[in-house]
Protein backbone atom coordinates (compact mmCIF):
# COMPACT_ATOMS: atom_id res chain seq x y z
CA UNK A 1 0.00 0.00 0.00
CA UNK A 2 1.26 3.53 -1.04
CA UNK A 3 2.79 5.62 1.93
CA UNK A 4 1.86 8.66 0.49
CA UNK A 5 -1.23 10.13 -1.56
CA UNK A 6 -1.70 13.20 -3.94
CA UNK A 7 -5.28 14.91 -3.90
CA UNK A 8 -5.92 18.19 -6.57
CA UNK A 9 -8.29 20.42 -6.12
CA UNK A 10 -8.45 24.20 -7.41
CA UNK A 11 -5.07 24.30 -8.32
CA UNK A 12 -4.19 23.00 -4.61
CA UNK A 13 -2.13 19.81 -4.41
CA UNK A 14 -2.00 17.99 -1.00
CA UNK A 15 0.78 15.18 -0.11
CA UNK A 16 -0.71 13.46 2.37
CA UNK A 17 2.01 11.25 4.20
CA UNK A 18 0.05 7.91 5.85
CA UNK A 19 2.28 5.48 7.03
CA UNK A 20 0.66 3.78 9.94
CA UNK A 21 2.86 1.16 10.85
CA UNK A 22 5.90 3.40 10.94
CA UNK A 23 3.90 6.49 11.90
CA UNK A 24 5.66 8.31 9.38
CA UNK A 25 8.94 8.11 10.00
CA UNK A 26 10.98 9.64 6.95
CA UNK A 27 13.11 6.25 6.21
CA UNK A 28 14.95 5.67 2.94
CA UNK A 29 11.44 3.99 1.13
CA UNK A 30 9.18 7.14 2.16
CA UNK A 31 11.28 9.54 1.13
CA UNK A 32 12.04 7.90 -2.30
CA UNK A 33 7.97 7.87 -2.15
CA UNK A 34 7.67 11.14 -1.34
CA UNK A 35 10.52 12.81 -4.10
CA UNK A 36 7.63 11.16 -7.11
CA UNK A 37 4.80 12.56 -5.20
CA UNK A 38 6.93 15.94 -5.67
CA UNK A 39 7.83 15.24 -8.79
CA UNK A 40 3.99 14.62 -9.79
CA UNK A 41 3.20 18.21 -8.50
CA UNK A 42 6.07 19.91 -10.19
CA UNK A 43 4.89 18.74 -13.49
CA UNK A 44 1.41 19.31 -13.69
CA UNK A 45 0.70 23.22 -15.02
CA UNK A 46 -2.68 23.02 -12.96
CA UNK A 47 -0.66 22.87 -9.32
CA UNK A 48 -0.58 26.46 -7.90
CA UNK A 49 0.06 25.67 -3.95
CA UNK A 50 1.26 22.69 -2.78
CA UNK A 51 0.75 21.66 0.95
CA UNK A 52 1.96 18.72 2.60
CA UNK A 53 0.44 17.14 6.07
CA UNK A 54 0.36 13.91 7.98
CA UNK A 55 -2.09 11.27 9.04
CA UNK A 56 -2.89 9.69 12.20
CA UNK A 57 -1.99 12.44 14.50
CA UNK A 58 1.67 12.77 12.90
CA UNK A 59 2.92 15.15 10.74
CA UNK A 60 6.55 13.27 10.25
CA UNK A 61 9.57 12.15 12.35
CA UNK A 62 12.55 10.25 12.71
CA UNK A 63 16.59 10.12 12.46
CA UNK A 64 18.23 8.80 9.48
CA UNK A 65 21.99 8.06 8.99
CA UNK A 66 22.81 10.70 6.34
CA UNK A 67 22.57 8.34 2.92
CA UNK A 68 24.99 7.57 0.39
CA UNK A 69 24.95 9.22 -2.62
CA UNK A 70 22.52 6.49 -4.08
CA UNK A 71 20.49 6.58 -1.35
CA UNK A 72 16.97 9.23 -2.16
CA UNK A 73 17.33 12.33 -1.15
CA UNK A 74 15.67 14.25 1.71
CA UNK A 75 11.94 14.82 2.17
CA UNK A 76 13.25 18.68 3.02
CA UNK A 77 15.62 18.85 -0.26
CA UNK A 78 12.85 17.34 -2.50
CA UNK A 79 10.04 19.90 -1.33
CA UNK A 80 12.48 23.23 -1.07
CA UNK A 81 13.35 22.54 -4.83
CA UNK A 82 10.00 23.13 -6.01
CA UNK A 83 9.50 27.01 -7.78
CA UNK A 84 5.65 26.41 -6.59
CA UNK A 85 4.73 28.17 -2.93
CA UNK A 86 4.61 25.69 0.19
CA UNK A 87 2.42 24.75 3.08
CA UNK A 88 2.78 22.82 5.76
CA UNK A 89 -0.55 21.90 7.49
CA UNK A 90 1.32 20.69 11.17
CA UNK A 91 -1.42 18.32 13.22
CA UNK A 92 0.68 16.21 15.56
CA UNK A 93 4.49 15.11 16.48
CA UNK A 94 7.08 17.28 14.17
CA UNK A 95 9.91 15.77 15.09
CA UNK A 96 13.28 15.36 13.85
CA UNK A 97 13.51 14.90 10.12
CA UNK A 98 9.50 16.12 9.88
CA UNK A 99 10.55 19.42 11.09
CA UNK A 100 13.62 19.65 8.75
CA UNK A 101 10.44 18.75 6.20
CA UNK A 102 8.17 21.22 7.43
CA UNK A 103 10.95 23.93 8.22
CA UNK A 104 11.49 23.57 3.81
CA UNK A 105 8.06 24.57 3.50
CA UNK A 106 7.40 28.15 2.89
CA UNK A 107 4.86 28.52 4.94
CA UNK A 108 3.85 26.70 8.15
CA UNK A 109 0.38 26.23 10.35
CA UNK A 110 -0.36 24.09 12.84
CA UNK A 111 -2.79 22.80 15.43
CA UNK A 112 -2.61 23.52 18.96
CA UNK A 113 -2.02 19.86 19.88
CA UNK A 114 1.06 19.73 18.07
CA UNK A 115 4.70 19.83 18.93
CA UNK A 116 7.64 20.29 17.26
CA UNK A 117 11.89 19.46 17.84
CA UNK A 118 14.78 18.34 16.42
CA UNK A 119 16.58 15.43 19.42
CA UNK A 120 19.35 14.17 17.51
CA UNK A 121 22.15 15.62 18.57
CA UNK A 122 21.21 14.05 22.11
CA UNK A 123 21.20 10.65 20.15
CA UNK A 124 24.49 10.97 18.86
CA UNK A 125 22.90 12.09 15.54
CA UNK A 126 23.12 15.42 13.63
CA UNK A 127 20.25 17.08 11.50
CA UNK A 128 21.33 16.61 7.59
CA UNK A 129 18.85 17.51 6.06
CA UNK A 130 18.67 21.33 5.91
CA UNK A 131 17.57 21.78 9.84
CA UNK A 132 20.44 23.52 11.27
CA UNK A 133 20.51 25.84 8.86
CA UNK A 134 16.53 26.70 7.97
CA UNK A 135 16.34 26.51 11.83
CA UNK A 136 18.52 29.02 12.62
CA UNK A 137 16.84 31.36 9.69
CA UNK A 138 13.65 31.17 10.85
CA UNK A 139 14.18 31.23 14.28
CA UNK A 140 18.28 32.92 14.84
CA UNK A 141 21.02 31.00 15.99
CA UNK A 142 19.69 31.50 19.69
CA UNK A 143 17.08 29.88 19.71
CA UNK A 144 17.90 27.33 17.21
CA UNK A 145 20.72 26.39 19.32
CA UNK A 146 18.39 26.13 22.19
CA UNK A 147 16.65 23.16 20.63
CA UNK A 148 19.31 21.60 18.86
CA UNK A 149 21.49 21.39 21.90
CA UNK A 150 19.11 19.59 24.37
CA UNK A 151 16.42 17.65 21.50
CA UNK A 152 13.95 19.95 23.54
CA UNK A 153 10.28 19.07 22.75
CA UNK A 154 7.90 22.78 22.45
CA UNK A 155 4.72 23.06 21.89
CA UNK A 156 2.70 24.77 19.43
CA UNK A 157 2.05 28.43 21.59
CA UNK A 158 5.82 27.82 22.04
CA UNK A 159 6.13 27.64 18.54
CA UNK A 160 4.78 30.13 17.29
CA UNK A 161 6.43 32.44 20.08
CA UNK A 162 9.48 32.30 18.49
CA UNK A 163 8.64 32.08 15.34
CA UNK A 164 9.14 27.92 14.13
CA UNK A 165 5.65 28.61 12.17
CA UNK A 166 3.32 31.54 11.05
CA UNK A 167 0.04 30.54 13.05
CA UNK A 168 -1.90 28.11 15.17
CA UNK A 169 -5.40 27.59 14.53
CA UNK A 170 -7.85 25.29 13.28
CA UNK A 171 -7.77 23.54 9.74
CA UNK A 172 -11.02 25.24 8.01
CA UNK A 173 -9.13 28.63 9.32
CA UNK A 174 -5.89 27.20 7.60
CA UNK A 175 -8.07 26.24 4.40
CA UNK A 176 -9.09 29.25 3.67
CA UNK A 177 -5.81 31.14 3.82
CA UNK A 178 -4.60 28.42 1.40
CA UNK A 179 -7.76 28.71 -1.07
CA UNK A 180 -6.54 32.48 -1.10
CA UNK A 181 -3.41 32.23 -2.11
CA UNK A 182 -4.22 30.09 -4.76
CA UNK A 183 -6.32 32.05 -6.15
CA UNK A 184 -3.46 34.63 -6.87
CA UNK A 185 -1.45 34.71 -10.56
CA UNK A 186 0.35 31.31 -10.10
CA UNK A 187 3.60 33.37 -12.28
CA UNK A 188 3.67 36.45 -9.75
CA UNK A 189 3.42 33.91 -6.48
CA UNK A 190 6.31 31.93 -7.78
CA UNK A 191 8.47 35.34 -8.65
CA UNK A 192 7.22 36.13 -5.11
CA UNK A 193 8.62 33.22 -3.70
CA UNK A 194 11.95 33.27 -5.54
CA UNK A 195 12.48 36.98 -4.87
CA UNK A 196 11.89 36.80 -0.95
CA UNK A 197 13.64 33.17 -0.35
CA UNK A 198 16.51 35.26 -2.25
CA UNK A 199 16.46 38.06 0.06
CA UNK A 200 18.25 36.48 2.92
CA UNK A 201 21.21 35.88 0.70
CA UNK A 202 21.75 38.65 -1.39
CA UNK A 203 23.16 42.30 -0.20
CA UNK A 204 20.15 44.99 -0.50
CA UNK A 205 21.07 46.55 -3.42
CA UNK A 206 21.46 42.84 -5.66
CA UNK A 207 17.84 41.65 -4.00
CA UNK A 208 16.38 45.20 -5.35
CA UNK A 209 17.87 44.44 -8.48
CA UNK A 210 16.49 40.98 -8.30
CA UNK A 211 13.06 42.34 -7.72
CA UNK A 212 13.03 44.74 -10.31
CA UNK A 213 14.14 42.12 -13.20
CA UNK A 214 11.15 40.13 -12.07
CA UNK A 215 8.85 43.29 -12.01
CA UNK A 216 9.41 43.64 -15.54
CA UNK A 217 9.51 39.78 -17.09
CA UNK A 218 6.19 39.58 -15.05
CA UNK A 219 4.74 42.40 -17.35
CA UNK A 220 5.09 40.63 -20.82
CA UNK A 221 3.09 37.64 -18.69
CA UNK A 222 -0.87 37.19 -19.65
CA UNK A 223 -1.57 36.92 -16.03
CA UNK A 224 -0.39 40.23 -15.63
CA UNK A 225 -2.27 41.55 -18.49
CA UNK A 226 -5.66 40.02 -17.11
CA UNK A 227 -5.20 41.32 -14.06
CA UNK A 228 -4.82 44.70 -15.26
CA UNK A 229 -8.40 43.94 -17.45
CA UNK A 230 -10.38 42.25 -14.67
CA UNK A 231 -9.09 45.10 -12.27
CA UNK A 232 -10.50 47.91 -15.10
CA UNK A 233 -13.57 45.80 -15.99
CA UNK A 234 -14.07 44.67 -12.07
CA UNK A 235 -14.98 41.15 -12.61
CA UNK A 236 -13.14 38.45 -11.00
CA UNK A 237 -9.72 37.42 -12.39
CA UNK A 238 -9.17 34.26 -13.99
CA UNK A 239 -5.37 33.64 -13.88
CA UNK A 240 -3.86 30.74 -15.91
CA UNK A 241 -0.43 31.06 -15.47
CA UNK A 242 1.01 32.23 -18.79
Amino acid sequence: MPSITVTVQTHIATITLDSESQHNVLDAALRAEFALAIQKVDDDHDIRIVVVTGANGVFARGIDHMPGSLGPQGAASAIASLRKPTVAWIDGECLDMGLELALACDVRFASNTSTFGLCGVKQGALPWDGGTQRLSRAVGRGQALRLLLTGEVILADEALRIKLIEGVGESLIVADWIARAAAGAPIAAAYAKEATMAAGDLPLAQGLRLEADLSVLLQSTADRAEGLEAFTAKRKRQFEGR
